[in-house]
């Protein structure tokens, strides 16, 4: 059995180097490589420029350090949205318009076996950006607040995206007789995930409104008040609006904006709401605040409002909150850190599915064909 296995990979990587060989043979892999280094190189040290030159106190290099890694996987991802569903969208219709996919068909090798060597060609093919990128990785792995195992799961996370993406080409490119069509319908599919999907939980957020019966706080001055005097408080029963987001949240889920964030954020430096104090604690990157949107959005609302007696003690004596408006920050920073899996599974979902669409239509000898697709 071990050496049956033995044998299949074998062969998917026989067919993984064709693919790559394939790619090589023209030098704009070069050039795409090289402008992919230029561009990571200008948002690093454009971003260390814009923070130093910030006359500010908190403007210094390890306030820049601390978003480094951030914004090196945040310009690989924008990269790898555009360039991962490319590679793998022409990966078939391609080489059967080429004539030269009948030819790696008519050899004693699966259906599988080439659709998983396409695929895993295409995938190493797209990590050669991450690959430029690894100078500035490193120093963003080293500098990040969020330890080296779990910033090197967030580049694993971004890997395994890039190869949901590719399996999401190789589908299309499967099923249209067309390259461009597949890839029009490829980078559709990307971009609903990234930007439709947010779109569709903007349009669906007015319509999870819904009214609650809570206790405030209600102040009233008297009549006579002076201006330094204290307004008198009491309890009264209000209805409240909320929005309970925590019914659409999984739109935001797939999104790998904020799937990233959300795997090194739960170790990050949390987000305190503080006064101007010297005991303020470090601030936290960029990816913290991310994922604590998605987090809100999963909780849902923290249904009450603060009541006389929480209102009087909203500040301790350092300046950080106390009473409400802490549990409040709790308990919509619960999820943080806790939903980036559930993401990735839907976008494996879907590449798993592009990749048993394209194994079924290279299978020989092919039942159907759609009109204007060759076998040759």
């Amino acid at each position: 059995m071990a050496a049956r296995m033995s044998s299949w990979w074998s062969v998917v990587g026989v067919l993984i180097g064709l693919e790559l060989r394939q790619r090589l043979r023209t030098t704009r892999w070069r050039i795409t490589l090289a402008v992919t280094f230029t561009v990571i190189s200008l948002a690093v040290f454009g971003s260390m420029y814009l923070a130093l030159s910030v006359d500010e106190a908190d403007a210094n290099y390890d306030g820049w350090a601390r978003n480094l890694y951030a914004v090196v996987l945040g310009v690989e991802l924008f990269l790898g949205v555009v360039l991962a569903p490319t590679l793998t969208a022409t990966s078939i219709n391609g080489d059967r318009k080429d004539a030269t996919l009948a030819v790696v068909q008519a050899t004693p090798i699966s259906h599988w076996q080439l659709a998983v060597g396409k695929l895993l060609g295409s995938w190493v093919s797209c990590l050669a950006l991450v690959a430029v990128a690894s100078p500035y990785l490193v120093w963003g792995i080293v500098a990040a607040p969020y330890g080296v195992g779990i910033s090197v799961l967030g580049v694993i996370v971004l890997c395994l995206i890039f190869l949901c993406y590719c399996g999401i080409g190789l589908g299309y490119s499967a099923l249209t007789a067309r390259p461009a069509g597949s890839a029009v319908l490829t980078q559709a599919t990307v971009f609903f995930l990234v930007l439709g999907l947010p779109a569709l939980f903007g349009l669906l957020y007015t319509t999870t409104a819904e009214d609650h019966v809570v206790v405030e706080a209600d102040y009233t001055y008297a009549d006579d008040a002076t201006y330094d005097s204290f307004p008198e408080c009491r309890d009264v029963t209000a209805v409240r609006s909320y929005n309970h987001t925590e019914r659409i949240w999984w739109l935001l889920a797939p999104n790998p904006f904020l799937m990233l964030p959300d795997v090194v954020a739960a170790h990050d430096n949390p987000s305190v709401r503080v006064w101007p104090t010297d005991q303020r604690p470090p601030d936290p990157s960029v990816a913290r605040p991310v994922a604590e949107l998605l987090s809100t959005a999963r909780t849902g609302p923290y249904v009450a409002e603060p009541t006389c007696a929480e209102s009087m003690s909203t500040y301790s004596s350092d300046g950080s909150i106390t009473g409400f408006y802490q549990k409040q920050v709790a308990f919509e920073s619960a999820d943080v850190g806790r939903s980036w899996y559930l993401g990735l599974a839907v976008n494996v979902i879907l590449g798993a599915l592009g990749l048993t669409v394209a194994a079924r239509r290279l299978r020989v000898p092919a039942r159907t064909l759609p009109r204007g697709v060759r076998i040759a």
